[in-house]
């Protein structure tokens, strides 16, 4: 950032250039030289890649080009070619000499895209990307179709496979494309958001691989409030970079009090993919998995053990005592079930316990990063844990995550319940994310009609499940430190 105008007002930290999170690409439709000067020598400092749209890079004067090419440079900003150029040089066969040229005029970036030409499958356009990367240049791809009637046709899981190859071709950024208008990909046409579909990619790929094209202030403020002020953002028009770094830092009316410094800023996230994302924003993260891990976890220190260690993989579950459960069956070899009714009959005093659970194991461990701590709660402790986590919060000037773990990547309507009862303790938040909280007014009706408390009734585990639908039964606050999990 360039030097303060007003050096004793306290800004938030952002990411420096060269950044690999919160990018904002611009996009130069036609700036004359002296708009880029203007633009660079106000915004520069806050924009990282400006795209030539489209083909437009072949309508310049070549002398003019390079002179745009060498200015943005200058302040840091890679200059990229647009998609559709890309694939005119595959439909005249000319994309060595496109990049060859590219390259000797200066760019740095170039985008691969198959959004319009009818031929170009994404198997060929993954050929391109390694041909993009061979040469030298940051590689930018697309997923997503120009026309709203081809790019509505695409699955959920037809772009996560893309965006998937695209990167393991070479890609260092997907583009999720939404056009210049913001309505197609993750905003209907209207530019509103598709929250479902917006859930299943965030779920299953990092979303920090993609930029989202979102040209319009309010997608941008979606963004912000879902991904963190550290989102990347793309198709931003020249006059709007500076609107946008304002968003970010709460400078600006829509994001202004995210960052009060009594705000507790409270994120609904789900599954693995949510736990990243809270582990990247450094939040303070509460683990519900209501249906049993977290109620077992918890058990196990009401019986005295000194630590639990979550483990992914059943391959780790090695230890004196495990806990090990996949399907709500118990693994083959473990000591017992994931059952807090069971772990009520032992005594573990001083005992350290190895677990693996379907999900929960799973999500604690990827929720935590280098500082933050990662807690575990469910109904049964919703008190404690929302008191404690808001406590930690405020202490170490961080916001929430309350972490459903769901079921097969869906949110479950216990884990909505368990993260609803623990929202209850934590002041007045402001709630950001896609999971949408549950007010129950029969916790034990909601559990036992639960899909995961219908298939443990069936292996017959009703009793855990009613127990795990008890409110505030126990005090207790597991933390996870990395390896092991101990009361706070």
């Amino acid at each position: 950032m360039n030097s303060q105008s007003f050096p004793f007002i306290n800004l938030p930290v952002r990411t420096r250039k060269p950044r690999t999170s919160g990018v904002t690409m611009v996009l130069d439709k036609h700036l004359g030289m002296h708009e880029a000067m203007d633009l660079v020598e106000t915004a520069g400092a806050y924009i990282d890649i400006v795209k030539l749209g489209w083909g437009s890079a072949l309508l310049y004067d070549v002398e003019i080009l390079k002179s745009k090419i060498q200015l943005y440079k200058k302040h840091k900003i890679k200059v990229c070619t647009g998609g559709t150029f890309m694939e005119l040089a595959f439909e005249q066969d000319k994309v060595d000499e496109m990049l060859i040229q590219a390259k000797k005029l200066g760019f740095d970036a170039v985008e691969v895209s198959n959004g319009i030409h009818p031929g170009m499958t994404a198997e060929l356009k993954q050929k391109l990307i390694r041909q993009v990367v061979s040469h030298g240049f940051y590689t930018l791809s697309e997923v997503g179709k120009k026309l709203t009637e081809e790019d509505s046709a695409m699955t959920i899981q037809d772009r996560v496979s893309e965006v998937l190859a695209d990167l393991e071709a070479g890609s260092d950024k997907v583009i999720m494309e939404s056009r210049e208008a913001g309505n197609v990909g993750i905003f209907d046409e209207n530019g509103k958001v598709n929250t479902e579909l917006a859930n299943c990619l965030f779920q299953q790929m990092d979303p920090n691989d993609i930029i989202w094209e979102a040209p319009k202030k309010e997608q941008q403020v979606w963004l912000i409030h879902q991904l963190g002020r550290d989102a990347n953002i793309g198709n931003v028009s020249p006059s709007e970079a500076m609107s946008l770094e304002s968003l970010r830092l709460g400078v600006r009316g829509d994001t202004f009090r995210d960052n009060l410094s009594d705000a507790t800023i409270v994120y609904l996230e789900l599954g693995v993919g949510g736990a990243l994302r809270a582990q990247r924003r450094d939040d303070i993260v509460v683990v519900v998995d209501a249906l049993r891990a977290s109620a077992t976890i918890i058990q196990c220190f009401e019986q005295g053990a000194n630590e639990v260690k979550p483990v992914v993989s059943a391959d780790q579950l090695h230890g004196e005592i495990t806990i090990g459960e996949r399907g709500g069956e118990k693994l083959p070899g473990a000591t017992y079930g994931n059952s807090p009714i069971e772990i009520q009959k032992q005594s573990f005093k001083g005992k350290s316990i190895v677990l693996s659970s379907t999900n929960g194991a799973e999500c604690i461990c990827t929720s935590k990063g280098e500082s933050n701590k990662v807690l575990v709660g469910s109904v049964i402790n919703a008190q404690a844990v929302g008191k404690k986590a808001l406590e930690i919060a405020l202490e170490q000037g961080k916001n929430i995550t309350l972490l459903a773990a769901g079921r097969n990547n869906l949110p479950a309507i216990e884990d909505r319940i368990g993260v609803t009862e623990i929202l209850k303790h934590i002041g007045s938040p402001i709630v950001r994310g896609l999971l949408d909280p549950h007010y129950s007014k029969n916790i034990e009706r909601d559990f036992l009609a639960s899909d995961s408390g219908m298939n443990l009734a069936k292996l017959g585990y009703v009793q855990d499940v009613i127990h795990c639908s008890n409110v505030d039964i126990s005090q207790l606050v597991p933390c996870y430190n990395g390896e092991t999990l101990k009361l706070v």
